[in-house]
């Protein structure tokens, strides 16, 4: 079955046994988030929460708390696979005459299908609540000493110029019209909202899962996000204008505020955030709701944080093998790349085909210079260290690194605000290993020492001996 929406992901999963309903109902202050941590850490199904304590609308969560609910989101199609078509569609080439101006122009006709379209309505749109009232929706506190509740799962679509972004901020409720919203200032969106002359909103939940899952990577400025998303989806999000707002936002999504900044700053937070600790409190702008626009019967995703590794770590994995192929286009000597779902977006391990003196460091900071805040600790490896498999890369790391040389720490660099480790919000310092072997240049002149190897026959004839042995053992 196609993966049309929510709605649709829902179904497939209930085929596959692989969500439940819970009728008993829970309270969004700390009974819900507790129970999803608990699904999340145990690998359990996702979950339909039909009623809460507070009278809000209906839960889902978990939805991504396994990979193969994620490759089911995919329709079985790999993410790094699927993102490698844009690569195609970047590098088209000026046409050099009648011939390849035909053949370009069938290229783009066939890249089309990927674009997002624009609709005059949408199922999002079926209900205008004639109330607006954000107590209705299920905002959740997670931890004993947040100040209040949290919309967790919203995704934030916001416009400057002919650019747009659209991501997830957490949203802290401090009235029945109003928000707090809580994008650091590094974040895209926050750079939109910041420059636009009248800076609007709107937040939306539950979209299809692929848009779900976008809204979690950062894709470089200018590049659109919903490009990307469309060439994953295999088809172009269908996009709906806001009544109150000019923003355009996913048609099939479950429900969606508009809104827009005041001018005025609150104090929000502390937040229990996933790096397992509360995050500071400090003060972001406030968003004034114009209007609710929903489906019947809407159902609200909900996520939560704390230590990993939660939902958010099967975002970040997705994430990695969506943004390789961008990637490689601007480093081509990248052979793979690693985020550890436990590393947070804090450490980020790369294979290259090293070629000249320094180019560790290259890579290094080419890739803190795309994503300043994440990376806070970037290792390098040669190209044929297995970067997912942990002991390959100690190894490396082991072997290759003289502290003296081949470590580079660069301080007063922009880092995450979330990040406990720095005394000073969004200022730190990043630190890159070169575990690379070394060049006779890095290496005062000389030779590196070469690896220990046996011949290929020999090996292959001992692999037989010992396979033979090894069977009979087992016997």
């Amino acid at each position: 079955m196609a993966i049309k929406d929510l709605r649709t992901f829902i179904r497939a999963l209930e085929e596959r046994r692989d969500l439940v309903r819970i009728s008993e109902p829970l309270s969004v202050d700390l009974e819900v988030a507790a129970l999803l941590r608990e699904l999340m850490y145990r690998g359990g199904p996702a979950v339909i929460i039909e009623r809460t304590r507070e009278g809000t609308l209906p839960i889902v969560g978990n939805l991504f708390g396994k990979w193969d609910r994620v490759m089911l989101a995919m329709e079985g199609n790999d993410p790094e696979t699927a993102a490698s078509k844009l690569t195609d569609l970047l590098n088209l080439r000026i046409p050099q005459g009648l011939f390849d101006a035909l053949k370009s122009l069938n290229e783009l006709r066939r890249f089309s299908q990927y674009f997002p379209r624009s609709v005059n309505d949408g199922p999002v749109r079926e209900v205008e609540w004639s109330n607006i009232d954000l107590t209705k929706i299920p905002a959740i506190r997670q931890w004993v000493h947040e100040p209040g509740r949290f919309i967790t799962f919203g995704i934030t679509f916001v416009k400057y110029g002919n650019y747009r972004n659209f991501g997830y901020y957490r949203l802290q409720v401090v009235g029945r019209d109003r928000f707090v919203m809580h994008w650091q200032p590094w974040r895209r969106s926050a750079m939109y909202g910041e420059l636009s002359e009248k800076a609007e909103v709107a937040v939306v939940f539950g979209p299809d899962p692929v848009t779900m899952l976008m809204a979690g990577i950062s894709i470089p400025h200018p590049l659109d996000k919903l490009l990307v998303t469309g060439v994953l989806r295999g088809e172009g999000v269908e996009l709906v204008r806001g009544s109150t707002v000019d923003v355009e936002y996913p048609a099939n999504a479950e429900l969606v505020i508009e809104g827009e900044l005041t001018g005025e700053y609150v104090r929000e937070g502390p937040f229990g955030d996933h790096v397992g600790v509360y995050s500071i409190a400090k003060e972001y702008p406030v968003v004034k709701v114009k209007a609710i626009y929903s489906r019947r019967d809407p159902l609200i995703p909900v996520t939560v944080t704390g230590r990993p590794v939660l939902e958010d770590g099967n975002i970040i994995r997705f994430g990695t093998r969506v943004v390789k192929p961008l990637l490689k286009q601007i480093l081509p000597e990248l052979v793979d790349i690693e985020i550890p779902p436990e590393g947070l977006g804090y450490v980020i391990i790369t294979s290259i085909r090293k070629r000249y003196p320094g180019h560790a460091r290259r890579v290094m900071t080419a890739l803190w210079g795309l994503v300043p805040v994440l990376g806070k600790v970037v290792i390098v490896v040669d190209h044929d260290v297995d970067v997912r498999d942990w002991g390959q890369v100690m190894y490396a790391v082991a072997a290759h690194v003289n502290p003296s040389r081949d470590i580079l720490i660069i301080d007063n660099y922009p880092v995450e605000e979330l990040d406990p480790s720095t005394p000073v919000p969004n200022l730190g310092s990043k630190v890159g290993i070169d575990a690379t072997r070394k060049l006779p240049e890095e290496y005062g002149g000389k030779e590196y020492p070469m690896d220990v190897t046996a011949p290929s026959d020999v090996i292959d004839r001992v692999r037989r001996i010992v396979d033979s042995i090894m069977g009979r053992s087992r016997n």
